[in-house]
């Protein structure tokens, strides 16, 4: 059985259709890499998944419970999050706090567990990324990759089943994205369940169980990472092969 389904997902911003019915299906371990150019309907997607943005309709299917994105109550959203970890390009951290607050202040406040229990907790998992020596720096002492190691050690802190991350190397220079992901493929080498909307080719390749392929709010295609990448059957995957290629080639 599935951990999560998304069964014909539909949004629109006024009249602009971003995703036109989409199915997606992730199984307990697999890391899905979501694909595509901009505007493809893709972190759109993963924020209709966590309820960032209210979907128009559709299914949503978590460890074997049913909701209707249309008419999910707040009270099954905040259980489902419980459930649930979000990885934003942006960090999102509180600029006024430590590290090691920003990754307690979710245990503390929104679970309620004892600070000294918070704070044991979050060491664990700062040493998981690398950032325990950095415990009492704030933001803006780190760099853009140490800052996104946080966020991804406080998404790891409530022990969720699934991690989404919107492109959460985006906004960094080469080396500062490969030292975050070094991070997510431990996490996949460990079984953490992910979903990566990302542009970044290699991790997809080298990382991914499954990859999906978005243009226009659709699926255009899905499969293993060996099939899409060596045997794309949609020509409009190929091409977005070729460009992407390019690019990275020179």
């Amino acid at each position: 059985m599935a951990l999560l389904e998304i069964k014909n997902i539909y949004k629109s911003f006024g009249e602009n259709d971003v995703l036109k019915g989409v199915n997606i299906k992730v199984n307990k371990g697999d890391v899905v890499s979501v694909l595509g150019p901009s505007g493809s309907g893709k972190t759109t997607l993963l924020r209709c998944i966590n309820f960032l943005e209210k979907a128009d309709k559709g299914e949503f299917i978590f460890d074997g419970k049913s909701y209707d994105f249309s008419k999910i109550s707040g009270k099954e959203i905040a259980e489902i999050r419980k459930k649930t970890g979000f990885v934003f390009q942006s960090y999102n951290l509180f600029a006024n706090k430590t590290v090691l607050q920003n990754v307690t202040l979710g245990l503390t406040s929104a679970r309620h567990i004892a600070k000294n229990e918070a704070e044991k907790k979050a060491m664990e998992v700062l040493k998981k990324v690398g950032m325990d020596t950095f415990k009492d720096y704030y933001p803006s002492q780190l760099s853009g990759g140490q800052q996104q190691r946080v966020a991804i050690a406080r998404a790891l802190a409530t022990e969720p089943e699934i991690i989404y991350f919107d492109e959460p190397t985006s906004a960094l220079d080469p080396q500062l994205t490969a030292e975050v992901l070094e991070v997510m493929r431990k996490l996949a080498l460990d079984g953490m369940t992910m979903i990566v909307v990302t542009h970044e080719m290699g991790f997809a390749r080298d990382v991914s169980s499954h990859v999906i392929f978005m243009a226009d709010g659709n699926v255009v295609e899905e499969g293993s990472e060996k099939e899409f990448f060596e045997n794309p059957k949609e020509e409009r995957t190929r091409e977005f092969l070729r460009i992407t290629n390019k690019i990275v080639n020179g």
